[in-house]
C-alpha cells in the first residue's frame, strides 16, 4: 500500500527534527516530568514531550482529530498531552492505580478549594491518631513497620474523613507515593522484594513523607491548571477535554461502537510477571486506597493477591499455548522465527512469548476495531530479551497490525535516557532503546 501525501508530510517532519539533532528523539535533558505528569510515580513512563510533540506532527496533517484514544493507558501520559491540546480522550487499564491516576489528572482543578482541605487534612493527621492498624491484608506485617502501619493508618483514616470524593482522590494519590517510599519492599525493582534490615531501618516517616507529597502534588495541580488556562484549554476550574477512563482487560473487552481519531500508546514489552510488573508495583499502595473512591474500578478481585492484576493482564496464562500458537501462525513470520530460536534455547520460554503475543493481538484487534478510517497510531516499544534472545516487538506489532489491514507509516528509533525502570531490572536493563511505530488504519 503506497504512502499518501498526508503519510510523506508527516514522515519528513519527524525527519527534519532528526537531521538538525541526531539525538533529538531521545528527549536528553528534556524529558522531566511535570505538572500532571509528575503527581505519580509508575514503571516505565513514556516521554510526554515526546508524545505531545508526535501529536503535534500527526494534528497537522489530520485536522478531524476530536478524541484520542490509549488503551494501555498507564498513569496517563497521553492523557496529560491529549488535555494540553483542548483533545478529548478515552483510555483503558486493567490496573486500579493506573486508573486513580487518569482520574486525578482529568480534574476537577480546584486550586483554592484544594488548598484548604490539604490544610485540614494535614491538621487531622497532626491531631487525630490511629488507635489501630486501619487496613489488613495477608502479609501486611511483612511489608511494613509497626509504627509505619500507625502513621499510614492515621493518614488513610484523615483521607477517608474528607467529604469531597475529587479530593479525597488526589489524596490516595499522594498516599500511594508514600506507601511506596515506607514500604520494606526495594524501589530499585518493581517486584516485591524484601529491603535489608539496614534500608529498613532508614525508612522514614509516613507522615512526614505524605505531607511533602501532597503540598508537591498542589503545586502540580496548580502549574496544570495555568497550562491548561495558558493554552484556551481550561473553563471554570476544568480542562475542556471530555475524559473517559475505564478499568477493563485490553483483551477480553466489549468493543464500544464509537471511532476514535488517533491511538496513542505503549503496550507492556513481554508478560507482566517477567517483565515490568506493573501488578506488583501497585499492589501495596492499593492496599491502602479505598477502592471505592476509584470511579470506574469494577473488579475488586484484582486485589486478592500480590500477582492477581500481572496474571490477568497480556500473558498472564500459558495455558493452550499449542493453540494460541496455531491462531498466530499467519500473522507474524518474525514471531514464527523467534519461537524457533527460542525454542533451540529453551523451549519452556516459547510458552511466555506465544502467550504474550496471542494476548496482544486481541487487544489490538480490539483497538483497531475502534478506530475511524486512516486513523494514525503511535506505538512506543521496547525489545525485551527471552532466554537472552532479543524478541522484535517492533516487527511482531507490525505484522500482527497489517494482518488487520493497517499501513505501516514510519519506524523511529530512540535512546532512552532514563525511562523510569529499575536499575536492576535485568530485563529492564537490556533495553536502551526504544521504537515508535507509526501506522495507520
Amino acid at each position: 500500500m503506497p504512502l499518501t501525501v498526508h503519510d510523506k508530510t508527516i514522515i519528513n517532519q519527524i525527519k527534519a527534527y532528526s537531521s538538525a539533532d541526531d539525538s533529538y528523539w531521545s528527549f536528553k535533558g528534556r524529558s522531566s516530568r511535570q505538572h500532571c505528569h509528575a503527581l505519580i510515580q509508575y514503571p516505565a513512563m513514556m516521554v510526554p514531550q515526546m508524545q505531545g510533540e508526535l501529536i503535534d506532527a500527526i494534528r497537522s496533517e489530520d485536522n478531524d482529530i476530536k478524541t484520542v484514544f490509549d488503551p494501555f493507558v498507564g498513569s496517563g501520559t497521553t492523557l496529560g498531552e491529549a488535555m494540553m491540546r483542548g483533545l478529548d480522550f478515552v483510555g483503558h487499564d486493567i490496573n486500579p492505580l493506573a486508573i486513580l491516576a487518569c482520574e486525578v489528572k482529568s480534574g476537577p482543578l480546584y486550586i483554592t478549594k484544594l488548598q484548604e482541605k490539604v490544610a485540614n487534612l494535614l491538621f487531622t493527621i497532626e491531631t487525630s491518631k490511629a488507635d489501630a492498624v486501619a487496613v489488613n491484608f495477608t502479609g501486611i506485617d511483612k511489608w511494613f513497620l509497626p509504627n509505619v502501619q500507625m502513621e499510614l493508618s492515621t493518614i488513610y483514616l484523615a483521607i477517608k474523613a474528607e467529604p469531597s470524593k475529587w479530593a479525597r482522590k488526589i489524596f490516595w494519590l499522594a498516599l500511594s507515593n508514600t506507601v511506596r517510599s515506607t514500604c520494606n519492599s526495594r524501589s530499585s525493582t518493581y517486584k516485591l522484594h524484601i529491603k535489608s534490615e539496614e534500608q529498613i531501618e532508614k525508612i522514614g516517616s509516613p507522615e512526614e513523607i505524605f505531607k511533602r507529597n501532597i503540598l508537591k502534588s498542589v503545586e502540580n495541580i496548580k502549574a496544570q491548571k495555568q497550562l491548561l488556562a495558558d493554552n484556551g484549554h481550561l473553563v471554570r476550574s476544568k480542562g475542556v477535554s471530555k475524559v473517559s477512563i475505564k478499568n477493563v482487560d485490553a483483551k477480553a473487552r466489549k468493543r464500544s461502537k464509537a471511532k476514535y481519531d488517533l491511538l496513542i500508546s505503549s503496550p507492556p514489552y513481554g508478560d507482566n510477571a517477567t517483565t515490568v510488573t506493573y501488578g506488583q508495583f501497585s499492589y501495596l499502595p492499593l492496599q491502602w486506597i479505598d477502592m471505592n473512591d476509584i470511579n470506574e474500578s469494577t473488579r475488586p478481585q484484582l486485589l486478592s493477591q500480590q500477582n492477581t492484576i500481572d496474571s490477568s493482564s497480556l500473558g498472564g496464562s500459558l495455558k493452550e499455548s499449542a493453540e494460541k500458537h496455531e491462531a498466530l501462525k499467519d500473522k507474524s513470520s518474525s514471531l514464527k522465527q523467534c519461537i524457533e530460536t527460542i525454542y533451540l534455547v529453551n523451549p519452556d520460554n516459547t510458552k511466555k512469548l506465544i502467550s504474550f503475543v496471542y494476548d496482544l493481538s486481541l487487544a489490538l484487534e480490539n483497538a483497531v476495531h475502534e478506530l475511524r478510517d486512516n486513523a494514525y497510531m503511535i506505538w512506543t516499544l521496547g525489545n525485551r530479551r527471552i532466554s537472552n534472545i532479543e524478541v522484535p516487538l517492533d516487527k511482531i506489532m507490525r505484522e500482527v497490525l497489517e494482518s488487520f489491514g493497517c499501513k505501516f507509516v514510519y519506524q523511529l528509533e530512540r535512546d532512552i535516557p532514563a525511562k523510569r525502570m529499575p536499575s536492576r531490572n535485568k530485563v529492564a536493563t537490556t533495553m536502551g532503546k526504544e521504537t515508535v511505530l507509526i501506522m495507520r488504519r
